[in-house]
């Protein structure tokens, strides 16, 4: 009794002091020179891997360097990588569990017991025997095995199969919105460096034309109201130049941050009259994008795998439902003095099973089902939103092409226009205003032609992500920067001349373009052909997976 009431006196003051120890943490601030050292670490390591610049960068490297580079597009494949890290463990889930234990036994006093006749209940007058050691050792090795358990897991894995793709898919989508904030950046930048000669020329030209109005109008050479009406001509063009100034200069900021690059690095631009113009791809017909969007858009194959997902969650469910069956086999040891079997086998077979699943049952099902439900609607409104985006992708490409030749036709005017103009200021035929009016409407138009051109980018690179034609690669860390730059560049040499890459003929269905049966009064010609997919065998569809599965784990690898 004494020593029970010192364990329990020691046990008291132990706990006292742990639960004391547990109240004094405070929060613990950041020192300045941790967190210069914490984001210069960050910063080293963001830049260590990227390849300095040559004297010319141009957009096919840029956009290499952004999907070589790009912080957040390194995030998304480190998703990758995770999800196929996840899959990889979910498969160790469904393998038996190996226990080893091993354990010390203390007693201050010996164990000590005394018996009981089994059919009278008289105490036993025997001495008391000792039965165990005061001290002794165990081990063992216990190989578990749930059925129960093997079957969530080999759904599990199923299930982080399918989000692997899934997280390639959202990879995929975050390189259609890099390769499209590169372009536009890019020729913002290649405007700005094309445009900024010319727009500070003009700017100084309009200023020397309204210090000269204000010195005549000193002089009393010029009327007052004639001079205010110049002045102010004057100063509307200088305004909008330095409008198109202030906000083409933040297009190279822009653009270095897309590509890991620190703002202020000085590099040369292609010149943006020299980058090819995007095919509209007025001679091909709109069912074949429709096609290839129905093949590789990335939305819409992240949505059946999602579907996937919820099937293998509904039988996960379902499973979840029936009782456990558990196996328990393994090896054990002591050292125990007493025990004159020290090494034994020793196993186990156990079933157990919720009684509350028979009430439950009917609710988690209905659950399942529901969920399951809706991702077949997510996946078919995914379906309906691509084919409307295909045509959308298609009208906004035509629209623009039409755009950017029109601008292109006042870019040319106008150009003209300014050095008739000039050649009339050199004569003395033209005032400054003239000149300066002239420059100004010229620089707009060029501007204009730009944003033209890069909103007709814009639409290119919307329609070839819609159908899945952007440049895509398994690892990024496989392949040098001048690879990947070689082969955007044919990629976008091919999709901008127009060359789209074959279809495989056995894939589609005969009967792909055959009119559907229509609702009454619905115009016919207004709705959108249904297109079927062939049907895949089966050897063919585990072939393709074992292929997608050799190429996350290169993905994974690389990173």
């Amino acid at each position: 009794m004494p020593n029970l009431k010192k364990l329990t006196f020691v046990l008291s003051i132990a706990t006292a002091s742990l639960v004391f120890s547990g109240c004094t943490i405070a929060p613990k601030l950041l020192t300045p020179e941790e967190q210069r050292v914490t984001l210069e670490k960050d910063r080293n390591r963001a830049t260590q891997d990227v390849q300095p610049l040559g004297e010319l960068l141009t957009m096919n490297e840029a956009i290499a360097r952004g999907l070589k580079y790009n912080l957040d597009h390194r995030s998304k494949m480190l998703e990758q990588a995770i999800a196929m890290g996840t899959y990889d463990l979910s498969k160790w889930d469904m393998m038996p569990k190996v226990l080893a234990n091993a354990g010390y036994n203390y007693r201050n006093n010996s164990f000590i017991t005394k018996t009981t006749n089994s059919q009278d209940g008289t105490l036993s007058t025997a001495p008391p025997s000792i039965s165990s050691d005061r001290t002794y050792g165990t081990a063992g090795l216990n190989l578990s095995w749930s059925l129960l358990d093997f079957g969530v897991s080999y759904f599990n894995a199923r299930q982080n199969s399918d989000r692997i793709v899934v997280a390639s898919e959202r990879r995929r989508r975050t390189m259609h919105i890099l390769v499209q904030d590169v372009q536009s950046a890019y020729l913002r930048a290649s405007a700005a460096q094309k445009l900024s000669d010319d727009i500070g020329a003009t700017i100084h030209g309009g200023n020397r034309a309204i210090e000269n109005s204000l010195e005549a109008t000193r002089r009393g050479l010029k009327e007052p109201e004639d001079a205010l009406k110049y002045q102010k001509a004057l100063l509307d063009n200088i305004k909008i130049l330095e409008t198109i100034d202030q906000e083409l200069s933040t297009a190279k900021i822009e653009l270095f941050q897309l590509i890991n690059l620190p703002p202020n690095t000085k590099i040369l631009l292609e010149d943006p009259d020299t980058l090819p113009v995007p095919n509209a791809f007025n001679d091909v017909a709109i069912q074949e994008f429709e096609i290839r969007a129905l093949i590789a858009n990335a939305d819409l194959k992240e949505s059946i795998y999602n579907t996937r997902i919820a099937h293998e969650e509904t039988r996960k469910s379902l499973l979840r439902l029936f009782p456990g069956l558990t196996f328990n086999v393994g090896p054990q040891t002591s050292n125990n003095s007493y025990y004159i079997n020290k090494n034994w086998v020793e196993g186990a077979a156990n079933i157990s099973y919720n009684l509350w699943n028979i009430l439950l049952a009917p609710d988690a099902i209905k659950l399942a089902e529901q969920n399951e439900s809706l991702a077949e609607q997510k996946r078919m409104m995914m379906q309906m939103a691509v084919v409307s985006q295909v045509y959308l992708s298609k009208l906004q490409l035509s629209n623009s092409y039409k755009l950017y030749k029109r601008s292109a036709g006042i870019n040319e005017v106008d150009s003209r226009l300014a050095k008739i103009t000039a050649y009339k200021f050199k004569a003395g035929a033209a005032s400054d205003a003239e000149k300066v009016a002239a420059d100004a409407s010229s620089i707009v138009s060029k501007l204009r032609n730009y944003q033209a051109l890069s909103q007709l980018f814009a639409a290119s690179g919307k329609m070839q992500a819609t159908t899945g034609l952007e440049p895509h690669f398994d690892s990024v860390d496989e392949i040098s920067l001048e690879d990947m730059t070689t082969k955007v560049k044919d990629l976008f040499n091919s999709w901008n001349t127009g060359v789209l890459p074959a279809l495989p003929p056995d894939l589609f269905a005969t009967d792909n373009f055959a009119p559907t049966d229509h609702a009454p009064g619905i115009d016919q010609s207004a709705t959108i052909p249904m297109i079927t997919l062939k049907e895949i065998p089966a050897d063919q569809q585990l072939e393709a997976l074992d292929l997608s599965e050799e190429s996350n784990k290169k993905t994974s690898n690389g990173l």
